[in-house]
């Protein structure tokens, strides 16, 4: 948003920088060179030359005025063209003006003429390029006023001041320009900046509510359990309350796993959820297909409870299976006994199927996808597609 409205902003310059330059080329045209061409026919040589170099340069104003003056970039080639025809229109008027007139005479209209087209053409490019085409330009008059006549040294200094002033007026317009285009990209870089500033602002406000939401889900079973634990209702040694616990712990390690920033959210969850279990002695194998998905918390959510309840309630060993398809995504969780009932039905829109057998348990989380979503662009993890890893209260192998 912030790099089409620098680009909206920097047209909107260009606009009004060759708006101003052209009004004051047409002001300069019509209302400057044309009386002294038309008052002086009868100082020139051939007056034939200068009136068809006044017409080129009308037509080269008029395509200036047609193709510029929306703000949008110069055709290819049409730079280079309309500055190579005003600058031999230049020089083939100058070679009719008098030796006395260069520069201070009103027969010579056509030096400072041409040096506002090149402010029209060269304004957006800076000074070097409207430099360069002025240096060359004054260096070939000069040598024409030499090839003609050496003047005096009192009209020589009157030629180079009248010379000078007339340049450098330009080049300050040309440069005020290049530095008003400029700031269109300080502009942007702000505008980024604020952009990056206000994303950064809504997502901790949402996550921030999202979590204080959470955080009020899990008061109603975190805050008893722990009321009961301090005030000495429940007992420590119980089963059924170390149940309780280990499945209120892997909660919140999977609430404080959601905020992390990871290639792969549901797995990263899904280890916190696994860490938690396996300090409780349950040996745990992790099994991951398919590529990570950058799939919305709640869904995340929904599919990871049925699992983490059933992790809590597991006995000495559990295998742990994510696989992402083409049109569904799948979370299930083999047990080779349960210490406690089964889950609860799951969340709407998930799919649980649960099948218990003589010493296994399997239960299933799944949901079907209609529109797929994109692939995680989040960093890669530096580790290898498949590793093993230890830890206190068990093994498991992750692939």
């Amino acid at each position: 948003m912030s790099e089409d409205l620098r680009q909206l902003i920097t047209r909107h310059q260009l606009r009004g920088i060759r708006t101003g330059a052209l009004a004051i080329v047409i002001t300069v045209h019509v209302g400057s060179a044309l009386p002294a061409l038309l008052a002086g026919l009868d100082e020139y040589r051939h007056p034939w030359v200068p009136l068809t170099a006044y017409g080129l340069l009308t037509l080269i104003l008029g395509g200036s005025v047609l193709v510029g003056i929306g703000g949008r970039p110069w055709p290819r080639g049409w730079v280079p063209l309309a500055l190579v025809c005003a600058f031999a229109a230049s020089v083939a008027t100058t070679t009719q003006v008098p030796a006395d007139q260069y520069f201070v005479g009103r027969a010579h209209w056509s030096f400072s003429l041409v040096g506002w087209f090149a402010v029209v053409l060269l304004g957006h490019r800076g000074l070097a390029a409207f430099g360069v085409f002025t240096g060359c330009h004054l260096a070939v008059i000069v040598a024409q006023l030499l090839a003609a006549e050496v003047p005096p040294r009192a009209i020589a200094a009157s030629m180079a001041l009248r010379a000078l002033s007339a340049c450098c007026l330009q080049m300050t317009i040309a440069a005020g320009a290049k530095l008003l285009l400029n700031s269109s990209t300080a502009i942007g870089e702000a505008l980024r900046a604020q952009e990056r500033v206000c994303t950064r602002i809504a997502v901790g406000a949402q996550i921030q509510a999202d979590q204080r939401q959470r955080y009020a889900e899990l008061n109603t079973t975190v805050i008893p359990l722990l009321t009961g634990l301090a005030d000495g209702s429940l007992d420590p040694q119980d089963d059924e309350v170390r149940r309780a616990c280990a499945l209120e712990a892997a909660r919140l390690r999977r609430l404080f796993a959601e905020s992390d920033f990871t290639f792969d959210p549901l797995v990263h969850e899904m280890r916190a959820c696994i860490d938690a279990a396996e300090r409780n002695g349950t040996t745990v194998l992790l099994a991951v297909r398919g590529d990570p998905l950058d799939l919305p918390l709640q869904l995340r959510r929904a599919l990871l409870d049925p699992v983490i309840a059933t992790l809590a309630a597991a006995g000495e060993t559990a295998r742990v299976t994510v696989v992402r398809g083409e049109d569904q995504v799948r979370v299930g969780i083999v047990v080779d006994a349960l210490r406690d009932r089964l889950p609860e039905a799951a969340a709407s829109g998930i799919r649980v199927r649960t099948v218990q057998g003589e010493h296994h348990c399997l239960v299933e989380a799944a949901c079907r996808i209609t529109a797929r979503p994109a692939r995680s662009d989040r960093p890669e993890p530096p580790w290898p597609q498949a590793w093993p890893s230890w830890s206190p209260g068990g093994r498991r192998w992750r692939t």
